[in-house]
C-alpha cells in the first residue's frame, strides 16, 4: 500500500474558490485527470502534511507558507485500493500567481465553492475506467463544472469535505472564509 497526501486549497476571494489541477498527460499515475495538488509520501517527508505542502508548492509554484492548514479530512483510499490519501484543507489569501510545473501539472482550475455546494452538483454515477487492462463501469462520486470533470478519489475527497462541512457557511466558519479581507 502506498501513502499520499493532498492539499484541498480554498482561495479566500469575495466568492471563495476551490483549486484543482489537471495532471500532466505524461505522468505514469492518473495522467490528464483532475486532482488536488499532492502526491506520494517521500521518505524524507516528516509527515503527510509535509508531503501535501511540498507537492502543493511543486505543482502550483505557490510557496507552501501561503497555505494555512485548517483541517485534516478522513483518509481516502483509491478505487484500486493501492493508495491511501490524507487530505488537508488549506486556505490561501489572494493575490495568487500560479506557476505550475509542467512536469506535473497541465493546468490549474478554480471552482467557485457555491458550484460545489449546489444541490446535486456532486452526485453518484458511473465512470468508465481501465481496471487491470479492461474497461469497466465503476460507481463513483462525480462533479462537473466549466469543463472540469472530477471523479474517483478526488470526488470522494470533495464528498468528505461536504460531509464535514454540509453548507458553504459551515465551511466558511471552520476555515475563516469570508472573515479575512478579500483582495481579488
Amino acid at each position: 500500500m502506498l501513502f499520499a497526501a493532498v492539499v484541498v486549497p480554498i482561495v479566500l476571494r469575495s466568492e471563495p474558490t476551490l483549486i484543482v489541477v489537471r495532471r500532466a498527460v505524461h505522468l505514469r499515475r492518473n495522467p490528464d485527470q483532475i486532482a488536488f495538488p499532492g502526491g506520494l509520501v517521500d521518505a524524507a517527508d516528516r509527515d503527510p502534511q509535509t508531503t501535501a505542502l511540498r507537492e502543493f508548492e511543486e505543482e502550483l509554484g505557490i510557496p507552501r507558507e501561503r497555505a494555512a492548514i485548517a483541517a485534516r479530512l478522513d483518509d481516502v483510499v483509491t478505487l484500486a485500493r493501492s493508495v491511501t490519501i490524507a487530505p488537508f484543507v488549506a486556505t490561501l489569501e489572494p493575490p495568487l500567481a500560479f506557476t505550475p510545473d509542467p512536469a506535473e501539472t497541465q493546468s490549474v482550475h478554480e471552482i467557485p465553492l457555491p458550484a460545489l455546494y449546489a444541490p446535486g452538483a456532486l452526485h453518484l454515477g458511473r465512470e468508465r475506467v481501465a481496471v487491470a487492462g479492461e474497461m469497466r463501469a465503476v460507481r463513483s462520486w462525480l462533479f462537473d463544472h466549466g469543463g472540469v470533470h472530477v471523479w474517483g478519489a478526488t470526488a470522494r475527497i470533495m464528498h468528505a469535505l461536504l460531509r464535514r462541512y454540509p453548507t458553504c457557511q459551515a465551511l466558511a466558519a471552520a476555515t475563516a472564509v469570508g472573515t479575512k479581507p478579500a483582495r481579488a
